[in-house]
């Protein structure tokens, strides 16, 4: 890494007497240039040196420049705003659903070769940094490559075709869209194209209706039973980051508003359970405009095998300092607790780096059964127990 430290030194007296000075090692967080802002290996060691001193507060800011970034470009259709948003959100930490946008961004503001150019890069960074679906970055990286070879007769059709390949390998396989998508009108007839979708029909490669949500549902994390959220896992926020390419899967994606009130974020946490009758994973939302104790929103969803939901319940969450709950799943057995956390000191007095947990006080605990056909049944619910962010009254 290319962080600087500032090393201890021990100081040796003269004589016979020895002393010793002690001194903590103090590691200097390097940000990220605008020079820098495609060099795949320096993004990768800020991110590394932020995840060492856990930088949460730029972490938080750059979500909230990221999030403005997503109203402007997906609410107020206006691309051009939003790279702006985007680089100033990847400059103070950068991550990998940030660069994948950009490049979306750069693709939708269609500035010509310079912007598709630095839309490859973009993508290529995201895809360094491993996001998610792999096979979304290969097609959007063919969508630039084809259109560069509009204007460069000497670009190969093969680095189209080779993109779109990688595509298909990684979970792509919607061959409908991708003859209707005009990005590839002066490729589909080539007979490097041609070749290309031959070779996949010889691998039995087939379309699938649900092609989009399999990718979708093969991006979490699978988890064997029993599977929790305790306290000390409900304010991580370091998961992937889900795409907004899945927003049909998530309703939450589509109905929030990017405003100063409400700035979420939506991160895999886990797949628990796959039956040929449904699919049942966990996912959280984090407001980024707290600074302190952000709110997160964590759900147990099911789907039908077409992706359609079939039932969610919340599952987890840190809904304030005092409102948390906790969940924990085995054998399809649902267990979920609410509970005040207590603190040393009033919070509206001592900072919570200054405070301490005092302990945890148990709410209400509610049992559901997970079926097997993907509905969540109510097993044990008593009256106090809260199906939402706010608790009943003591």
């Amino acid at each position: 890494m290319k962080a600087y430290f500032y090393l201890a030194i021990a100081l040796l007296a003269a004589g016979c007497s020895q002393t010793e000075k002690q001194y903590v090692a103090r590691v200097k967080l390097q940000k990220l240039s605008e020079a820098d802002l495609y060099n795949s290996e320096m993004v990768y060691d800020v991110i590394f040196d932020a995840q060492e001193l856990k930088a949460d507060s730029l972490r938080n800011q750059s979500r909230q420049l990221f999030l403005k970034g997503i109203d402007l470009y997906k609410n107020k259709k206006d691309a051009a705003g939003a790279v702006k948003l985007f680089k100033q959100s990847i400059l103070l930490f950068p991550d990998a659903k940030t660069y994948y946008e950009l490049g979306n961004a750069l693709l939708d503001i269609k500035g010509g070769r310079e912007s598709l150019k630095e839309a490859d890069q973009a993508f290529d960074v995201a895809l360094y940094l491993n996001f998610k679906p792999a096979s979304m970055l290969y097609y959007k990286t063919a969508v630039v490559k084809s259109l560069l070879m509009r204007s460069d007769p000497d670009m190969g059709v093969y680095s189209v075709v080779n993109k779109l390949s990688d595509a298909f390998q990684s979970g792509f396989s919607d061959t409908a869209a991708l003859m209707k998508d005009e990005a590839f009108s002066n490729v589909i007839h080539t007979p490097e194209f041609g070749e290309m979708m031959l070779n996949l029909k010889t691998k039995e490669v087939k379309q699938d209706e649900g092609s989009l949500f399999a990718l979708f549902k093969n991006s979490f994390q699978e988890y064997k039973q029993p599977f929790a959220i305790t306290f000390d896992d409900l304010d991580k926020n370091k998961r992937q980051s889900i795409s907004y390419d899945f927003a049909q899967f998530v309703p939450e994606m589509q109905n929030v508003s990017f405003g100063r009130d409400v700035s979420h974020d939506f991160f895999y946490v886990g797949k628990i359970a796959e039956t040929p009758e449904y699919t049942a994973v966990i996912y959280s939302s984090i407001s980024f405009w707290e600074q302190d104790m952000q709110p997160v929103n964590t759900k147990l969803v099911t789907y039908d095998k077409n992706g359609k939901i079939i039932a969610s319940k919340l599952f987890a969450g840190q809904f304030s300092a005092e409102k948390v709950k906790t969940g924990r799943i085995s054998n399809n057995e649902i267990v979920l607790q609410d509970y005040r956390r207590i603190w040393k000191s009033p919070i509206d007095e001592v900072s919570f780096a200054d405070n301490e947990v005092l302990k945890y006080e148990l709410v209400a605990t509610a049992t559901f059964k997970l079926s097997d056909a993907g509905q969540i049944v109510e097993v044990s619910v008593p009256a106090n127990y809260s199906d939402s962010v706010v608790f009943a009254k003591k």
